[in-house]
């Protein structure tokens, strides 16, 4: 029996062997044609850190463009780097950008409660990471977690 959520960022799959159709893809290293660019505008400056990508594939995918995932092209992501140093910062901005995400493309095809189920998650969500976060740091203080 498959675990729901076995591998919820697939780094644990193998890659496909050629060019997938996707709804969305990490900012991290896109290649955008200039013509789609000019067509949906550049990236929203009203995000800050994180949910740029999103909201920019979903303004390709609306306009009809595709996103492709190329498996074979070779690509270092050293992920956490700007985190590492102020992780609840990142995680207050990646949280405000999804609300930002959700408000701007669902908030007209969901009713009131659904948007406000969302943001009750993103912000549970927010202060559950913060309090993990918060309690690792006070037991490095502290002198725990040491062999």
């Amino acid at each position: 029996m498959a675990t729901p959520f076995f591998d919820f960022h697939l780094h644990k799959q193998a890659l496909p062997g050629n060019l997938l159709e996707v709804e969305a893809i990490s900012g991290a290293l896109m290649l955008v044609r200039q013509k789609a660019i000019e067509d949906v505008g550049p990236w929203d400056e009203g995000y800050f850190l994180h949910c740029e990508d999103l909201d920019w594939c979903m303004r390709f995918r609306k306009k009809g463009w595709r996103i492709l995932f190329v498996p074979d092209a070779p690509v270092v992501h050293y992920k956490g780097t700007c985190s590492r140093s102020r992780p609840i910062f990142v995680e207050w901005h990646k949280h405000k950008g999804m609300m930002r995400f959700y408000r701007k493309f669902f908030r007209h095809e969901y009713p009131g409660v659904v948007m406000w189920l969302v943001a009750m998650g993103i912000w549970l969500r927010f202060g559950a990471i913060t309090a993990i976060y918060s309690a690792r740091r006070a037991g490095r203080l502290l002198g725990l977690g040491r062999e």
